[in-house]
């Protein structure tokens, strides 16, 4: 056997010599690289990279920078100087200004950023702000007789009083730091609130010895008279006046001639300008016009406050004002003015009100009844059913009256006047029941399983179906049924309503009719209820 298998392969390799060199086989041998997996450490060094990159990038373009600061207790100037220093806009900036006993006026008390937090240069912050305590609050008014200077300051700095003046002056007759006078103007001691002016005159004991020549403070900043007598042992009263020509806080006048003496202890009474005055006139009766000319006049610097009631008046026209006319006030004084709206009106058409719900008439009414109105509005029309206005509570009719009961012989179509009554007519609902259509119900899964199944469904929904019986020897067609609707078979997903009639074919094997065995299961999971029963026809 070895030696004819060496002829061939010596036989073959002498052909293979002979082959041309292009016609010589090549053997390809198929490289196969190892896989290269990943260190995991290296990894997890890659994700945490990228990870820092992700926040620096967050924190270097879009994290908020700006830090704030706890403004609690400090003004409002400093607020905006902060603001100022980080290109916050002011406009984002909210003051909610409050009375406060506990903080100075213009001094923050909350903040609704946290200390520390970062915002956004458009991030909006809000802050409260003390106007500092209540002017119009009553204040118990102590037998000032009897107390001493001490008592009286801490009197004023407990209730925070900064109408209150103490003025210290010399007395021959009066103990030092007993009350010598006191003045209320022109309040009571029952009506003193903390706004109330009250200047009270203190002894400092016997004058000293002493002259000194007074100077010229006219046209001069009265803080340089103040530095002045101070340092000469004289007292001061401040009298503020307007002036047309004087700035604020210039000298107008002074008690006591520039080169005359006057001795120590004794009262310098400076004028000083509260600047020029504006002169609020009686506005009652403008027109709206007038009113808007006078308010553009930029001496009448008052911030004015409007509120519009319905009156007689016409349209637009002052009826009252805060600010007696020919008063002289402070520039950005509050003047609040009572405006006319002039008479309610109902409608704007002959049927606005037809089909609106009455609730929403009774609440137009509460509206204009709160600017100024009287009006009364009720169903003093009784209620009743309506075709037109089928749902309970719409206005069937109306009508308008005057204070009397009488119809007004413009009816609803003219404002009304302020104090007129509305009737109206309600609905109860529909008079005609409405008729229900039947509602639509989906075949679905189960009546299409069995005869029994079908015909429940046919009962329970009120179906007209008629029932037809077929022979079939087809083992996977045995207890089926086809439904068919209008000539269309259905599927599961077919709905249908009252009334409606199906065809209903039964498919029945009659080998297997009257015999006690059962039909096997159907492929579909439903099992033959024909098995063993004659269908009925």
């Amino acid at each position: 056997m070895a030696e004819p298998k060496k002829d061939y392969l010596s036989s073959l390799a002498s052909e293979i010599e002979k082959k041309p060199d292009s016609f010589k086989e090549e053997k390809v041998e198929r490289i196969v690289k190892p896989k290269r997996s990943l260190d995991p450490k290296i990894m997890i060094g890659l994700a945490a990279a990228v990870i820092v990159a992700l926040i620096g990038v967050y924190f270097l373009f879009f994290a908020p920078k700006i830090k704030v600061e706890n403004f609690v207790g400090k003004t409002t100037n400093d607020v905006g100087i902060w603001a100022k220093e980080n290109g916050i806009d002011t406009k984002n900036i909210v003051m909610n200004q409050v009375y406060s006993m506990e903080y100075d006026a213009d001094q923050i008390i909350s903040q609704n950023r946290k200390e520390g937090s970062k915002v956004k240069k458009n991030s909006t912050l809000i802050f409260e702000v003390s106007k500092g305590a209540d002017p119009d609050e009553k204040i118990d008014f102590p037998d000032i007789k009897n107390m001493t200077l001490d008592e009286i300051n801490d009197w004023i700095s407990t209730n925070k009083l900064s109408k209150v003046k103490v003025n210290t002056v010399y007395s021959e007759t009066v103990e030092k730091d007993q009350v010598i006078s006191f003045d209320l103007k022109s309040v009571n001691e029952n009506n003193f609130t903390r706004g109330t002016n009250l200047t009270i005159s203190v002894s400092k004991g016997p004058q000293p010895a002493g002259e000194v020549t007074v100077e010229d403070f006219v046209k001069k900043e009265v803080s340089s008279a103040e530095t002045w007598a101070k340092s000469k042992k004289i007292e001061l009263e401040i009298v503020e006046v307007y002036h047309d020509t004087i700035n604020t806080g210039l000298v107008v006048s002074q008690s006591v001639e520039s080169g005359k003496t006057m001795k120590q202890g004794d009262t310098l009474t400076l004028t000083v300008s509260k600047g020029k005055a504006v002169k609020v006139p009686q506005l009652v009766g403008y027109t709206k016009d007038q009113l808007e000319a006078w308010a553009a006049n930029k001496e009448n610097a008052v911030s004015i406050v409007k509120k519009e009631v319905y009156s007689d008046a016409p349209a637009g026209s002052v009826i009252s004002q805060s600010i007696k006319g020919g008063s002289q006030v402070d520039s950005g004084t509050v003047l609040e003015l009572t405006i006319s709206l002039y008479m309610p009106q109902l409608q704007t058409n002959s049927r606005e009100w037809y089909g609106k719900d009455y609730l929403a008439l009774n609440a137009w009414v509460d509206d204009v009844n709160y600017r100024g109105a009287s009006i009364t509005a009720g169903a003093w029309d009784g209620e009743e059913c309506s075709d037109e206005y089928p749902t309970a509570g719409q206005i069937i009719s109306y009508h308008c009256m005057a204070n009397d009961g009488s119809d007004l012989p413009h009816g609803c179509d003219r404002p009304l006047p302020l104090n007129a009554k509305i009737g109206y007519k309600k609905s109860t609902g529909g008079c005609t029941p409405k008729v229900e259509e039947p509602k639509e119900v989906q075949i679905g899964l189960t009546p299409l399983g069995s005869e029994e199944a079908m015909k429940n469904f046919c009962d329970t929904n009120k179906l007209a179906c008629s029932f037809k019986y077929s022979e079939t020897t087809e083992a996977s067609k045995e207890g089926t049924i086809v439904v068919t609707k209008n000539g269309t078979a259905v599927d599961p997903n077919t709905k249908v309503k009252a009334g409606e009639a199906l065809d209903i074919e039964v498919f029945y094997n009659p080998n297997k009719l009257n015999t006690p065995e059962e039909n096997p299961d159907k492929t579909d999971g439903t099992q033959n209820t024909n098995a063993g029963n004659t269908p009925s026809e």
